[in-house]
């Protein structure tokens, strides 16, 4: 069934557990055409596929990987509730709860964070291998199964294939609470935004009053990542959110128009060939640079991936570029650097007008030209755009501070120093054709520094030890890590540092993963859905 058809329809049928009925009936509270009722787990599958019910409410782990296996992916359409006409708050998929008394004693609350380290170490492990950790799933369900065969449902399938499937999705949502250094944090803010949107019983009462301080039972400091730690995945997680939402509106607006953006790429990217190994270990579909379609799908905006080969022609690309925004009318277009060395970058990317630019490639040079920021159809170039994001949201100030910017590429390097400037920051730009003791002495004499280069361990942790001259012992220095390597050997993310577990207690840092990568991500796609908004109602016919 369709859900934006149902509301045109007759009262459609959702079966829920007999458990959360009240919180079904408290979502679709204002939809007089959706009408819940309790249904059995053993058999919501079956009953959903013979009519009985025009929806369920279905586990995205199991009983959706069933569904689709029998009736077809394409047959299945999935309705989130999380984020539901722009205000269901469910917060978190699982909880692990402990009592009171358990939390009460340092020796206790140690038990709890070695239970913790235990579970989530088995899930690290699960997430960098989730076929074999399926496996062991499946070969425990075999031992079980005198115990399993029990449990008559229609919601899992016997195959091994299935169990790869399921676990995989589960890991997906364990990398979604990934903070830093660890998983399973619970982000207090999504807790209590949740907890609050729970306690408002009566949608047609007025909303209890909430302090903002209360945590509701949540003892945030049992198991939270270094406050060393400069996350991103929380911030990136809430403007997909607001993205979502604003594409959605969007859509309603214009008649049932997505916004759009095309991706091209041209040649393979040496910087991407291991995309879908950092894909399984760091993200998932929904909210990946190297699955851009997939985030569009999660996001309600329309996405074209387009691969072109090397060999393909200047006079080509100009051809799609300008059949993308004179035929497809597309809201926003991203050109992937770099070009092959035939093209000639500079034209390509003035070919692409400013209002569809969501990359930001023009930006720097209007501002050169007299734009301002403020601009309208002005998009900020994503990465430094991220940059600048997390450090507002930690309070990081850059206005007379000295900042270091390591590396000096058109995508990044470059264009953030200029908006560094913008901000008053005193820059400094450095380059892989800087000595190594000159770059020690700039990192040195800098308050923040953001390493761009992509040069694994051309920044050393001792550089970070001392204090410059004239600092106080309560300054902290800043590191931004922007720059990352895919090591093959070692299956990990390098950065520009050579050693994390050495730095000094007084400096704060941007994880990898965690930091600016799923940053860059949810700037692209706002920046998407801002140039839709401001193509529509900056028209003739808006």
């Amino acid at each position: 069934s369709n859900y934006q058809e149902s509301q045109e329809q007759q009262a459609a049928l959702v079966g829920a557990h007999e458990d959360t009925v009240s919180l079904l009936e408290r979502i679709f509270h204002n939809d007089d055409n959706m009408s819940v009722v309790a249904s059995p787990r053993a058999t919501k599958n079956t009953d959903l596929m013979s009519g009985k019910y025009d929806y369920i409410q279905a586990y995205r782990t199991t009983e959706v990987p069933t569904l689709e296996r029998k009736l077809g992916r394409e047959n299945v359409e999935i309705l989130p509730l999380e984020g539901l006409n722009g205000a269901v708050k469910l917060g978190y998929s699982q909880v692990l709860f402990a009592t009171q008394e358990s939390l009460e004693e340092d020796s206790k609350r140690e038990i709890v964070r070695n239970f913790l380290e235990a579970t989530f170490t088995g899930w690290h492990m699960a997430i960098r291998d989730h076929k074999e950790a399926a496996h062991h799933v499946h070969q425990a369900q075999a031992r079980l199964h005198h115990i399993l065969q029990d449990e008559d449902n229609d919601h899992w399938d016997s195959s091994e294939e299935y169990t790869i499937q399921s676990v995989g999705l589960c890991c997906d949502y364990v990398k979604e609470t990934f903070q830093g250094d660890k998983y399973g944090v619970i982000d207090p803010n999504r807790w209590k935004d949740a907890t609050s949107w729970l306690l408002h019983q009566d949608p047609k009462s007025s909303p209890k009053q909430v302090s903002s301080s209360e945590l509701f039972g949540l003892d945030a400091n049992v198991w939270q990542p270094s406050p060393q730690l400069l996350s991103g995945n929380e911030l990136a997680r809430n403007m997909l959110q607001d993205v979502r939402q604003s594409a959605l509106q969007f859509e309603t607006n214009f008649g049932g128009r997505k916004p759009s953006l095309a991706v091209i790429t041209v040649g393979n990217l040496t910087r991407y060939t291991d995309g879908k190994r950092r894909l399984q270990v760091y993200s998932n579909d929904e909210n990946s640079w190297f699955h851009k379609t997939n985030v569009g799908q999660a996001n309600n905006i329309a996405v074209k991936e387009i691969h072109l080969p090397e060999a393909t022609t200047e006079n080509e690309l100009l051809s799609h570029l300008y059949n993308l925004q004179h035929k497809d009318n597309v809201d926003g277009i991203q050109l992937m650097w770099p070009l092959p060395p035939h093209i000639n970058p500079s034209k390509m990317y003035k070919a692409i007008s400013i209002d569809r630019d969501v990359d930001g490639a023009h930006y720097i040079g209007e501002l050169e030209l007299g734009s301002s920021s403020s601009s309208p159809e002005m998009l900020p170039p994503v990465t430094p755009m991220a940059v600048l994001k997390l450090m507002d949201h930690y309070g990081i100030s850059v206005e007379n501070k000295n900042v270091c910017v390591v590396g000096r590429s058109r995508i990044v390097g470059s264009p953030l120093a200029h908006m560094l400037r913008e901000r008053d920051a005193i820059v400094t730009v450095a380059h892989s054709k800087v000595p190594a003791d000159k770059l020690e002495s700039l990192v040195k004499n800098s308050d923040i520094v953001i390493a761009c280069a992509g040069s694994p361990g051309s920044l050393k942790t001792e550089w970070f030890d001392k204090k410059k001259a004239g600092s106080s012992d309560d300054d902290e220095k800043i590191i931004i890590h922007v720059g990352t390597t895919f090591d093959k050997e070692k299956d990990t993310l390098l950065t520009d540092l050579d050693d994390y577990d050495n730095l000094s207690l007084q400096v704060r840092y941007s994880p990898v993963p965690g930091g600016i990568g799923p940053l860059s991500v949810a700037q692209l796609f706002q920046n998407v859905v801002k140039a839709a908004w401001n193509r529509e109602t900056s028209s003739p016919e808006s």
